[in-house]
């Protein structure tokens, strides 16, 4: 089914309460347990964080219009989040998170003051290996260079740079053990990543 249809059908059966004109001014908001922060950088990015302070953070949103509404969505691997609200309407903006074609949260969106201190936040790239069917993810001394490690199913991992499709990462815990604390070049094609803020 088509993610934009199915974000839709959610859309059309929920109503929400923010003002159509409080859309455009305002980029906090409270959605249930989450604070959702719109940012308008190089791209429109995503900042979401739950009731622990748990963020997440994602770039590049793809806006789309669709039968009389309009929103942005974004990817992190099967997890999409997508803000949405129904073009020439008052009845607001919501947030849905769909997980391998599920929606999972739908949630009204509610402004909050603009004037609230903003905190520039720090981020880290977590990721986790995945997808490996046979073998091992080399963790090499250099792009496409010699191997010094491999890495299984479930290693988490630091990403600090990237270049093309090879990830600089640090080696934090996993399945094997013996590689933790490793730094290396891997095939970024097999990692899952999220970004949390750090102090």
């Amino acid at each position: 089914m088509n993610l934009k249809r199915l974000l839709l059908t959610a859309a059309i059966t929920t109503a929400c309460i923010v003002s159509t004109n409080l859309q455009a001014k305002a980029d906090t908001y409270r959605a249930g347990k989450f604070t959702v922060n719109i940012l308008y950088e190089e791209s429109t990015v995503y900042v979401g964080c739950d009731d622990k302070g748990q963020c997440i953070r994602l770039e590049d949103g793809t806006g789309w219009r669709d039968q009389g509404y309009r929103g942005t969505t974004w990817v992190n691997g099967d997890y999409y989040y997508s803000v949405s609200w129904k073009e020439n309407s008052n009845e607001g903006m919501y947030l849905t998170i769909v997980h391998n074609n599920k929606q999972i949260l739908r949630e009204k969106m509610v402004a909050i003051a603009e004037n609230l201190p903003k905190v520039d936040l720090k981020w880290a790239t977590w990721c986790d290996v995945v997808n490996i069917k046979t073998g091992q993810l080399a963790l090499r001394f250099k792009p496409n260079g010699k191997s010094r490690a491999g890495l299984n199913n479930g290693n988490h991992v630091l990403l600090h740079k990237q270049q093309g499709i090879w990830a600089y990462v640090t080696v934090f815990k996993g399945p094997n053990k013996k590689v933790e604390g490793l730094q290396g070049w891997v095939n970024s094609n097999y990692l899952t990543c999220t970004q949390e803020p750090i102090d």
